[in-house]
């Protein structure tokens, strides 16, 4: 064991601080998203490291089936939330599914408990933290409240403080993991958090990337723009349809892939007609790959934004690609002439895409290069083994403190 005199390890001087072996993660998961698979990867490396995962939920732990069956024969212990929490409102599931964990959980077992939602009921789950153990928080998004879908602009919505069940949350957490500086300088900043926060970049992992091969363009080519990922309001669909008849980058065709509600499915129903534009729907994530590999440039065009797996993704497959300034984009841009930042509004995503059209049609950015930078700054591996060294060398992690970051 290990000495520990961080004022945010449990709360006391000198605890000792345990060598990880248990770990509980609790999270509200549907098939697909940003956490889902960072979830998802983290739980499979940290059973390859010899250490024991469980995944619980208050209201909904329903990953998609693959999944959900790698993660069991991995020897991950899943605990769903029992059926009346899905269907009572609001604070009245919380109810059920604490009686559920408290049946199903034994208090003070685990080494770590790590969240990965935004609701004030994780605060609940330290009473299965172990004398010494780590109550830590993963802030996959930056450091705001989240919005969701309801957005009515295509503005970055302004920063407020968490409401106070959130604020409670938080004051209980012995330490954060964000994925960016700008997350970080918010939990700073705007909600005035003082325990440690560290950086590490959420995790991701791409089936069947090749390696990237160059390709001739003229002003003649057509070229083929992608979007990936769930088609919500916050995700900059509405306003790429907007500008899409703007746009002055000749011949082109604009994609999207990723799932579809029905109310927003009615909102994007006027622009179906046009033949260049193509709802493909949701797509099985081995093929994604396949299809980042026949785009030409990809679109990440969030109002707000934690990391941006998408970005992430766009890299790893070496396809140039426009990000709005939100979440990671200046680690994602910082030395990337094969990336253009971008602002949040119709105008500034209009010039950086024909900005990108222009660099794609003379030949300036590379696919190689791009996929290289990946590898050197954000590949898998590196990303896995930060997430093991900071788990199972917590000591140095919290005596860093807030004076050291």
């Amino acid at each position: 064991m290990v000495i520990c005199y961080s004022p945010y390890c449990n709360r006391g001087s000198k605890n000792k601080v345990l060598k990880p072996k248990q770990i509980l993660i609790h999270l509200t998961a549907n098939a697909y998203g940003g956490v889902e698979t960072h979830v998802y990867y983290l739980s499979l490396a940290l059973v390859k490291a010899g250490l024991s995962v469980t995944l619980v939920s208050h209201r909904k732990l329903a990953l998609n089936s693959d999944w959900t069956c790698n993660l069991i024969r991995s020897g991950v212990r899943m605990i769903q939330p029992p059926s009346l929490a899905r269907r009572l409102p609001g604070s009245l599931a919380l109810l059920p599914a604490q009686l559920n964990l408290m049946c199903q959980l034994k208090a003070y077992s685990f080494d770590v408990v790590i969240g990965n939602c935004h609701g004030g009921a994780f605060r609940f789950m330290k009473r299965f933290v172990k004398p010494g153990g780590l109550f830590l928080w993963y802030e996959y998004w930056y450091g705001v409240p989240t919005h969701g879908d309801s957005y009515m602009e295509y503005v970055t919505p302004q920063s407020k403080v968490f409401a106070l069940p959130m604020r409670r949350m938080v004051e209980q957490l012995d330490g954060i993991v964000t994925g960016c500086e700008r997350a970080r300088q918010n939990l700073r900043t705007v909600q005035q958090v003082r325990a440690p926060i560290e950086i590490i970049p959420p995790l991701t992992q791409l089936e069947n990337v090749t390696e990237a091969i160059e390709r001739m363009y003229t002003q003649d080519s057509t070229l083929r723009l992608v979007m990936v990922g769930r088609m919500g309001f916050g995700k900059g669909v509405l306003a790429l349809l907007q500008i899409w008849q703007k746009l002055e980058i000749g011949s082109a065709e604009l994609h999207f892939w990723g799932p579809i509600s029905n109310e927003f499915a009615a909102r994007i129903q006027p622009y179906s007609a046009d033949p260049r534009i193509f709802f493909h729907g949701s797509f099985i994530r081995s093929d994604l790959a396949h299809i980042l590999d026949a785009a030409d440039i990809g679109l990440m065009l969030s109002i707000e934004e934690g990391y941006g797996l998408v970005a992430w993704e766009y890299m790893a497959c070496g396809l140039p690609f426009v990000m709005t300034d939100c979440g990671a984009v200046d680690e994602f841009a910082a030395g990337n002439p094969d990336c253009i930042k971008v602002p949040v509004s119709l105008a500034g995503i209009r010039h950086g895409i024909q900005e990108m059209a222009q660099r794609v049609r003379t030949n300036q950015v590379s696919r190689s290069r791009l996929q290289a930078l990946h590898r050197a700054r954000f590949s898998h591996e590196k990303n896995v083994a930060a997430h093991l060294r900071f788990l199972q060398m917590p000591e140095i992690f919290l005596n860093k403190g807030y004076m050291h970051e």
